[in-house]
């Protein structure tokens, strides 16, 4: 029975290698060859926008020949998936996207049909203007994130931006219906309310299935269930059970066998309680990881049982939590209480399996009956860790199996790290400041166990208290680093990149001229990136300017030679020429200003001769 056991743990462990080799060899190979797979292009269904009036957008995406992408709900967790997103205008309310029907096909590299997109996809979004509309145009600017392949590769995941421009009419005018070839009707509403009813494939499925009866249903997703341990982010909690149920001392086996049926219960638990919230939230589990916040919280949950691998403390059930249960109970409410956070990690792997189901739910009301579905899918992947956590003491009892059993937990908290990664490193392409944001999870991590999950003996009460203010300190500017990095953007200004320019090319008597001396190891320079350039103030402005660039990284001759006609010495170096192309000498600055400051030197160089 071991022997099975740990061939089963090897195919896992080869498995989980060949998935990231995947992963890194198509990453890098899109580094070196990343080929144009598509076009976006955004279209209005009426020629005007009323105060007060509804209208649709359509997001025109063209795939190249012999490229596809994956659909919004692909069939494998491990695909991204496509995702619309729309960026806030005021005055505007946008309904959720609404996406064509995918194809099923059968590529090279997978072993089961995928779901995917190709030639020209609309995606469709219903909107809603505000009836105190008071602007003549409205901007409407979004993004396309989806995953390229071929019939043989998947290439790293990209985006695509996109806008589209909209004229505002006065209330009472009549509009007219365009661009009809991407919309259903020339009404255009009752086609998006119609297309939004449609069940999608993965959707007929879990009908067909439900159609069965009750018990048919009950039988498939438990077996569903016992399925998902084959994920490679299921099988890393192998070593935490082992070890929380080893640690519960020389009690009788029907005792660990009731705490591990306790356990169970947590993971079918959580499992049930996400199900729930997707279903009445109406969205996959898949598109939380949109969210960099949630992908931060699942990171934050896998580095710690990372570190507690790795020895740095042991997981154990709050004080506070058993406080009047009684040491009777402790084991089964510290079972329980473990089940429930195993559980929440696993979850997110069943994302693409359970597309059809949430879907479902979220259409038809089924709440209740998808939520027994998702409890017993719980019990089905929790059935294995059941088995694991009854004969954990036997596991302990191999002959020298002690230092055996502290390799293999920090080779699963190898693992475990690098599941964190997974999900953390999709979102870097998605924040501009990516040093702030992993600061801020290294922060927020590091002040959790500096401050709270270190339980080693020692440490007496007011250092305790000390350690516990720091950690909340160190924990508050992670998440502002955090916060800060999500809600930066780059800078929207229209700047001019410089190419051999002289001081004459760029001046025509009309624009003054700002040049920006930059360079990528330059952290005042990112910080004014990030605060100056990107306040909508100062972009409003620039377009009063000629806003030129340099980088200064690695300069080449001519780079240097253009560094040597303003005598730059220091970065970022900030120069303002009049319309006539004097320098103005008196706006000249050497580091980071803020906003304000930067908009009153604009304003002296427009007022300059």
């Amino acid at each position: 029975m071991q022997n099975i056991k740990d061939e089963d743990t090897m195919k896992r462990t080869i498995i989980f290698f060949l998935f990231f080799t995947f992963v890194i060899v198509t990453g890098g190979y899109s580094q070196f060859d990343k080929p144009n797979i598509l076009t976006v292009q955004a279209y209005n269904s009426h020629d005007q926008v009323l105060p007060g009036g509804s209208f649709n957008i359509a997001i025109v995406v063209q795939i190249a020949p012999e490229y596809h992408i994956n659909s919004n709900t692909p069939t494998n967790e491990f695909y991204i998936p496509t995702v619309t997103s729309l960026d806030s205008v005021t005055g505007l309310s946008f309904a959720a996207p609404i996406y064509p029907e995918p194809a099923l096909v059968k590529f090279a590299f997978s072993e089961d049909k995928v779901s995917v997109f190709a030639g020209q996809v609309v995606i469709r979004v219903p909107v809603t203007a505000a009836p105190d509309i008071t602007e003549k145009d409205l901007i409407i600017t979004g993004s396309l994130a989806y995953q390229g392949c071929n019939d043989v590769v998947c290439f790293a995941p990209a985006e695509q931006t996109f806008s589209l421009q909209l004229p505002v009419a006065p209330a009472g005018t009549n509009v007219a219906a365009v661009n009809s070839e991407y919309f259903p009707s020339a009404g255009s509403e009752s086609g998006s309310t119609a297309a939004a009813e449609t069940l999608t494939a993965d959707e007929n499925k879990a009908r067909e299935i439900l159609d069965k009866g009750i018990f048919y249903a009950l039988a498939a997703f438990f077996l569903v269930g016992l399925a998902l341990n084959l994920t490679p982010c299921v099988y890393p909690v192998i070593p935490l059970t082992v070890s929380f149920f080893s640690a519960q001392g020389n009690k009788t086996k029907r005792k660990v066998f009731v705490s591990a049926l306790f356990y169970l219960l947590g993971i079918a638990v959580a499992f049930a309680l996400l199900g729930l919230i997707s279903g009445l939230a109406g969205k996959q589990w898949g598109f939380l990881f949109t969210s960099p916040w949630f992908v931060v919280v699942i990171a934050l949950i896998i580095l710690a049982m990372a570190a507690s691998l790795f020895g740095a403390f042991e997981i154990t059930v709050p004080s506070w939590l058993l406080t009047g249960a009684g040491k009777s109970r402790q084991g089964v409410i510290g079972a329980l209480v473990m089940g429930l956070t195993v559980g929440v990690v696993i979850a997110p792997c069943a994302a693409g399996i359970l597309i059809g189901l949430v879907g479902l739910i979220a259409k038809t009301g089924l709440v209740f009956k998808g939520t027994l579905l998702f409890f017993v899918m719980g019990l089905g992947l929790g059935l294995p860790y059941l088995i694991l956590a009854t004969f954990s003491g036997l596991l302990q009892k191999l002959p020298q199996s002690g230092m055996w059993m502290v390799w293999i937990r920090k080779f699963f908290a190898v693992l475990l790290v690098g599941v964190a990664l997974y999900f953390i490193v999709p979102q870097l392409d998605r924040i501009y400041d990516k040093f702030a944001f992993l600061t801020g999870i290294l922060g927020v991590f590091g002040g959790l166990l500096l401050g709270f999950l270190d339980h080693a003996p020692g440490y007496t009460k007011g250092f305790k208290l000390i350690r516990a203010l720091v950690g909340i300190v160190i924990m508050l500017l992670g998440l502002y680093w955090i916060n800060s990095a999500i809600n930066s953007k780059p800078s929207a200004i229209d700047w001019i990149k410089f190419n051999n320019h002289t001081v004459e090319s760029l001046v025509d008597n009309e624009k003054p001229v700002f040049i920006d001396f930059y360079a990528d190891w330059c952290a005042p320079c990112k910080q004014l990136d990030r605060d100056t350039f990107s306040d909508d103030r100062v972009v409003e402005k620039a377009r009063q300017f000629h806003m030129l660039k340099v980088d200064c990284t690695k300069p080449d001759e001519l780079t240097s030679k253009f560094m040597e006609t303003f005598q730059v010495t220091g970065m970022p170096t900030l120069v303002f020429l009049s319309k006539s192309g004097v320098v103005q000498q008196e706006l000249r600055e050497i580091g980071f200003i803020g906003p304000q400051e930067f908009l009153s030197s604009m304003d002296k160089a427009l007022a300059a001769e």
